[in-house]
């Protein structure tokens, strides 16, 4: 039996020295695959055997067999293009080719991917292809890439193909890396809110502390990979490498005097220049984007608290951070890649916000008093399109097993024709923009996520017809501010709920640098993500429902006017009339206070009526009901 970390460090050279299709060769040699099974790298398959499209044909330049295990079979193709269409297309392709294989896809070896498809059961007789995708960056590899990889490795040449298929299976497996992701956050957690109780800090702040800033450095993970915060997609490894270079490591200050800036004043433009750090980190502070979002706002009660996290301390968060490869976008169903995902923050706020007691140690703890649980995306996504078809078929004249042919089939192409024939595309498109979706316990955002994703898809579907064009952010961020809502009794699964919505919103974007700073790039949630008890249906027997027919019409119009300063505040807008959610706090009070007394003097009237009526009935009837002269 190999040593696992000899064979890591081994995995690890052989991919870093990768340059020519032979060393992908060699990669599976090293793995221990039998020499028999691994093909000559001067073998090229034809493509014509293949039958790609013109257009794909021409990106994919070379075709080779790597090994084949009996029924089991890895290709290298060499392309001019990473694309995400293209590498779908590959994957169909081989797919039907061939049952079980796994694909090595790269332009010039410095990025490979490894593609393992596999068929994900639908339905009784129905299969679609689901990619699980692995990229590996020579010059930028994490410790779940080598992981991966090695865990692909033969212990026994003498396996079955099933048995070899298992063990690619499991070593692709993104449960796996997500399980091993919490487990390190779990073990940095608590270490961190050990340090702070020991600050006599207590328990409750130390726990709500860590978490927020724990999220605060994931956040900016996810976002260096944008390139937005000094055009680095490693931004707080080499922010954190600038600190140790130019001031004394063990000063512990990195979070008082480094970070504190780029929370609190860089990212909310109110950066002042501070002389006491260097020239270089004020410039970087000076140009960071203007994020905007509850995010990064001080909140007084945790982050004027006087805390110290040392410089020690750092250096195991940042062992933890550096070791994942985070993307921002978010998995689907069917393409899956093999690192963190914003899905993640919400797995992370699920398990562990509302731990406040040292008694709650573990997740079951957690799980078991307070009956959380984390819905699977698969589940999700059915729920999002059983939902909108259900829906959708009470408002259009479709037939329902239509609406669901488009909702839920992957490929459109079929019922498109039929709805360009019942000229049906306007009206789905004036139903879709009506739309007002509610999680009415959003927790941290799975359904609000699933259905920004389903919606859009939708939208593109409706758009190819009608020749309407818009960009990814100016679609979701139409989506998200028209028809998503949630409502849940935690404060933390309201945070975790924007987080995931922002990032969803900005993993396609692209800004220019002056638009970084120039006005906020995330729009102000919190109107659309509210607190509160989801349950409670009415107040005093008052429905807010602005369609409702039972307010007056001035009090319907000062709710209208509430709501469009909203969609402005939504928006970020100069000349929106309220700039915090306080501001529309007082507001929605006091026309809450206007509809209550208007309530009130109608009812007092209702009574002044009845009573005035009951005193007429007394002086007209008699003991025994005669009238009286």
């Amino acid at each position: 039996m190999i040593d696992k970390t000899e064979l890591r460090n081994r995995t690890k050279k052989q991919i870093e020295s990768i340059k020519q299709n032979s060393d992908i060769y060699d990669l599976f040699k090293s793995l221990n695959y039998p020499k028999e099974t691994i093909f000559d790298p001067s073998y090229i398959k034809k493509k014509r055997d293949f039958s790609f499209a013109k257009d794909e044909n021409e990106k994919i330049k070379n075709i080779y067999t790597v090994l084949s295990y009996d029924k089991l079979n890895v290709f290298l193709i060499e392309t001019d293009s990473l694309s995400k269409n293209l590498v779908r297309y590959i994957a169909n392709k081989f797919a039907e080719m061939y049952t079980r294989c796994l694909l090595i896809i790269t332009i010039d070896y410095s990025e490979i991917q490894f593609i393992f498809p596999d068929y994900e059961k639908k339905e009784v007789g129905k299969h679609k292809l689901k990619t699980t995708t692995l990229t590996l960056r020579k010059d930028d590899l994490y410790y779940t890439d080598i992981e991966t990889i090695s865990n692909i490795y033969l212990d026994d040449p003498k396996k079955t193909w099933r048995e070899v298929w298992r063990i690619w299976k499991d070593a692709f497996n993104v449960q796996k890396v997500t399980e091993k992701f919490f487990d390190d956050y779990k073990e940095i957690f608590f270490i961190i809110r050990k340090s702070l109780k020991k600050q006599k800090v207590d328990t409750k702040n130390a726990h709500e502390f860590t978490l927020q800033f724990l999220n605060r450095i994931m956040f900016i993970y996810f976002i260096a990979k944008k390139e937005w915060i000094n055009e680095d997609k490693k931004f707080m490894k080499s922010y954190w490498n600038l600190y140790k270079q130019i001031s004394k490591y063990g000063n512990d200050e990195f979070y008082s005097k480094w970070l504190k800036p780029l929370f609190f004043e860089a990212f909310n433009n109110k950066f002042q220049y501070h002389p006491e750090l260097p020239e270089g980190v004020n410039r970087i502070l000076s140009q960071s984007p203007y994020l905007n979002g509850g995010l990064f706002t001080k909140r007084a009660e945790l982050d004027d608290l006087n805390i110290v996290i040392s410089d020690s301390l750092f250096k195991g968060i940042f062992e933890f951070f550096e070791s994942y490869n985070f993307t921002i976008k978010e998995d689907s169903v069917l393409d899956i890649e093999v690192s963190v995902d914003p899905q993640m923050i919400g797995y992370v706020y699920e398990s562990l916000a509302n731990i406040t007691e040292d008694i709650y140690e573990t997740e079951e703890d957690l799980r078991g008093d307070w009956g959380i649980f984390y819905t699977a995306r698969i589940e999700v996504d059915f729920m999002c399109r059983q939902s909108l078809a259900e829906c959708l078929s009470k408002k259009l004249d479709i037939p329902k097993e239509e609406l669901y042919e488009f909702i839920f089939d992957e490929d459109k192409d079929k019922i498109e024709k039929k709805f360009n024939q019942r000229k049906c595309w306007r009206k789905i498109e004036e139903t879709l923009d009506n739309l007002s979706i509610v999680d009415p316990a959003c927790g941290s955002g799975a359904f609000l996520v699933g259905m920004l994703n389903v919606v859009v898809e939708l939208y593109r579907a409706v758009y190819k017809h009608l020749e309407t064009s818009l960009s990814d952010f100016q679609l979701k961020y139409r989506v998200v501010q028209r028809s998503l809502y949630g409502v849940d009794v935690m404060p933390w699964a309201i945070h975790a709920s924007e987080l995931r919505l922002w990032l969803q919103l900005i993993v396609e974007t692209s800004f220019k640098e002056d638009e970084l700073r120039k006005h906020p790039l995330l729009p102000n949630l919190n109107m659309n993500l509210r607190i509160g008890d989801s349950l409670v249906q009415e107040i005093g027997g008052i429905s807010f429902n602005v369609r409702s027919n039972n307010l007056k019409p001035h009090l319907k119009n000062k709710l209208n006017e509430l709501k469009y300063e909203k969609r402005k505040y939504f928006e970020n807008s100069p000349s929106a009339k309220y700039k915090t959610p306080d501001e529309f706090k007082k507001q929605e009070i006091r026309l809450f206070e206007e509809i209550l007394n208007e309530r009130i003097e109608s009812l007092e009237s209702d009574i002044a009526v009845l009573s005035h009526s009951e005193k007429r009935k007394e002086k007209q009837t008699g003991l025994f009901g005669a009238e009286l002269n």
